[in-house]
């Protein structure tokens, strides 16, 4: 029994098929039918072999039971016993049956082994085995000439393991069929097979001068478990009815197991070239494996590749720029386990593949797929695909995607990849504006981390693969970011949308925290306004009875960074809150982070609202931004804030210039102070009408001590009243001799004036607030000859 060295995954199933089809099986009446042995063979000059790695002949058999002749029959060889169809020239159909007296008229050296068939006891018959011309959609073909009928043997790649399955159907019912015993050579071209090699029906030609090509290979992992064969056949009399039988044993009994994994040779290379060598800039990634494969038919195969981590340099990170418009392949769409086509979305596509295999006469071509959120057999966040179609399958690869919550460094792993072998694997990640990842934001050579496994050794063998950074190198020092507000009417007194847009260049240090200074007289309607309670405002899942407004966010790297909200995704919003650092009001934004075919939960970042005691005006300080998410950075290169609830805002009545003014800071330390002009007008059709009363209440007589009551009094539309003045009558004096106690500037600073500084109490009624505002009135300390009168007022 002698099998060959090199079956591709394609020759493997074709040797395997080979042993099927010659069960030539003869017209049976009764459904007895059943494979009673199954034995499987490798050896090199007719002695047995378990060399991992080594080119042997391989003998399969199989024997059968009962009268029925078999319909089918299908051989499961162990992944990774392979065998190369490039190997040999081929022979097609035409030529196999043309030959004198129905022999074949192939060329000599397109051979690959011999059948044996056994129609009655210890008669057998012997055929030439021939590679045969490929329709194209199968990896390999085999077949030869029985009395006429041509019998072919097609190899499958099973899509569970990439192994070879030999597929003969359906077998020939002209003559009975008792046992089968098909070889495949493991060097067709080897003189040891001359007593076997056929011409026009005669046996015992020499090797025609050729190369000595391996065609069958062993496998190139040494596992501890016996290597697993399995057949199974289904008669003519009862199609459906499956006789199965597996065997982990050689002929002499003792467990197929492979050894001298240690001898085989293995070593990879790996180039990684980004994109672009700019600093902070969108940038593709050209990956290339590269693992020697052995052209020494009577040496060992180059072990094949099991399990490939590649680790990103620090700062090179996913680019959030990447997924506008980008979909994501779910598991129904691809299909894993099966040979199907996948029916990912053009969206889903990030790259390109090429596999050079030995196997195959041309490259396998493919793409680079990203996998569907969670929805991927890793259960994880970023997950992608290499997905290709060869001849007769689809080889569907998963790849991890690790990314450091903290750092955003990258760490991509493909473990336990098929047990076949290929000289070139090239990833070919796209570039351009939407490139998928951003290089590191300042120059220099960073090195990526590389380690290759073999099946043939838990010893992995590691790269450090350089990667020069060396143009835009002066884009990350500057902070200069640009400020843009104002009004959607900007009408004195009107109610309009307000609406701050902060601008950030890209390359430049990244935004950290924003302080907004409003200008004097630019207000809050806070009547009516719900304010989101604290147990919900860290979540931001506030009412909509506290939404005030909008926000717009940009971010990423290039000429087009990522807005967010993005068309069809959640919308942020802006709620009111309550007291906040300190401060009496909040402002809580709320952003859904949701980009392309991500989720990544919400972002909410809280903004103390204090207003000035003495001009009322706001004074917004947010708390540090956000810089990363679920290992994605986020670079900020558009803010805006849209404070848009009708009738919330409140324009100045004063025409005169004011300002808008800012403190930006940066996440490295950098401090920016853009301000805008901030401008209403139509003053002149506000009226303003205010009146002032005045009420004495005590003693009437010369020296006699009265309580003063004034009542100032507005009307809706007016101007605000910027200064009043009041003089008293000649016949009102103050009782200085009753100014006994006076809050310092220190004390009223630290709201700490003593009881007996309380010379009155005062309340004022806005239709800003629900509630009045009310409070004592002060003596106190002045530059001035007398002591300054200070109404503090508080409330709502």
């Amino acid at each position: 029994m002698n099998l060959t060295r090199r079956l591709s995954a394609k020759a493997l199933m074709a040797a395997v098929g080979c042993l099927a089809a010659a069960v030539l099986a003869a017209p049976a009446a009764q459904a007895d039918f059943s494979i009673s042995d199954l034995e499987n063979s490798t050896s090199i000059d007719g002695k047995f072999t378990r060399q991992a790695g080594s080119h042997p002949d391989f003998a399969s058999g199989m024997t059968f039971n009962g009268s029925a002749a078999p319909g089918s029959i299908r051989v499961d060889l162990p992944a990774g016993l392979v065998g190369n169809p490039t190997a040999a020239p081929q022979c097609t159909f035409n030529e196999l049956g043309l030959g004198k007296g129905g022999a074949s008229k192939c060329r000599l050296d397109s051979q690959i082994g011999v059948v044996k068939i056994w129609t009655r006891p210890n008669e057998p018959e012997e055929k030439p085995l021939y590679n045969m011309a490929l329709p194209g959609t199968l990896p390999g073909l085999f077949a030869f000439n029985y009395i006429g009928a041509l019998v072919a043997i097609e190899p499958r790649v099973r899509a569970s393991d990439y192994g070879i399955s030999a597929v003969v159907s359906p077998v020939s019912q002209a003559v009975p069929l008792l046992q089968t015993v098909v070889t495949i050579w493991g060097v067709p071209a080897d003189p040891i097979h001359d007593n076997q090699r056929y011409k026009d029906g005669e046996v015992g030609f020499p090797s025609p001068a050729a190369a000595r090509t391996a065609f069958m290979t062993s496998p190139t992992s040494c596992p501890a478990a016996p290597s697993l064969f399995s057949a199974e056949a289904e008669s003519w009399e009862e199609p459906g009815v499956v006789s199965a039988l597996s065997s982990d044993l050689d002929p002499n009994g003792t467990p197929f197991q492979w050894e001298g994994c240690e001898r085989l040779p293995f070593r990879p290379s790996i180039t990684i070239s980004p994109g672009t060598f700019r600093a902070a800039s969108p940038a593709g990634l050209d990956v290339d494996i590269k693992v020697p494969q052995s052209n020494d038919a009577y040496g060992l195969a180059s072990a094949h590749v099991k399990r490939t981590v590649v680790t990103l340099p620090k700062g090179m990170t996913v680019s959030p720029s990447a997924v506008a418009g980008l979909g994501a392949c779910s598991p129904a769409q691809i299909k894993l386990g099966s040979n199907e086509a996948p029916t990912c979305p053009d969206s889903a596509k990030i790259g390109n593949a090429t596999i050079d295999t030995p196997l195959l006469a041309t490259p396998l071509e493919g793409e680079v797929i990203l996998a569907k959120q969670n929805e991927n057999p890793f259960h994880s966040l970023f997950a992608i695909y290499i997905v290709a179609k060869g001849p007769g399958f689809y080889l569907k690869l998963p790849g991890e995607l690790n990314v450091d919550k903290q750092t955003g460094q990258l760490k991509t792993i493909f473990d336990n990849t098929p047990q076949q072998p290929f000289s070139e694997l090239h990833l070919d990640f796209r570039g351009g504006p939407t490139a998928p990842l951003v290089t590191p934001n300042t120059c220099g050579t960073y090195n990526a981390h590389t380690e290759i496994t073999s099946w043939a050794s838990d010893i992995p063998v590691s790269f450090d693969t350089p990667m020069t950074i060396d143009e835009n190198c002066a884009a990350k020092g500057g902070f200069n970011p640009s400020l843009q507000a104002g009004v959607a009417s900007p009408v004195a007194g009107a109610n309009s949308p307000l609406t701050i847009r902060i601008r950030r260049q890209d390359g430049e240090q990244n935004i950290s925290r924003l302080d907004v200074t409003l200008p004097e007289g630019e207000l809050a309607k806070l009547k009516g306004v719900e304010v989101c309670p604290d147990a919900l405002a860290a979540t931001g899942n506030c009412g909509k009875g506290s939404q005030v407004g909008i926000s717009t966010t940009a971010i990423g790297t290039g000429a087009f960074p990522l807005f967010v909200p993005q068309p069809g995704k959640d919308p942020t919003a802006l709620y009111l809150g309550g007291p906040y650092k300190g401060a009496p009001y909040s402002l809580i934004t709320k952003v859904p982070a949701q980009s392309g075919p991500f989720d990544f939960g919400m972002i909410v970042v809280r903004t103390a609202i204090n207003v000035d005691p003495v001009t009322s005006q706001v004074i917004a300080k947010s708390d540090p931004l956000p810089q990363i998410l679920e290992g994605v950075p986020i670079a900020y290169r558009d803010v805006r804030i849209e404070v848009q609830k009708p009738d919330f805002t409140v324009n100045p009545t004063s025409c005169e210039q004011r300002y808008v003014t800012t403190t930006i800071s940066s996440i490295e330390g950098g401090t920016a102070h853009p301000s805008v002009p901030f401008k209403v007008g139509d003053c002149a059709s506000l009226g303003f009408g205010p009146k002032l009363a005045f009420k004495v209440k005590g003693g009437t007589n010369r020296g006699d001590y009265q309580a003063l009551t004034a009542t100032l009094t507005t009307h809706k539309h007016e101007a605000n009243i910027s200064r009043v003045a009041v003089t008293l009558p000649h016949s009102e004096f103050l009782a200085q001799e009753h100014i006994r106690t006076i809050c310092t500037r220190v004390q009223f600073a630290a709201k700490n004036c003593p009881q007996g500084s309380i010379y009155g109490f005062a309340k004022a009624t806005t239709p800003l607030l629900d509630k009045p505002l009310e409070g004592p009135v002060y003596l106190r300390s002045s530059s001035n000859p007398l002591p300054d009168l200070v109404a503090t007022m508080n409330g709502q």
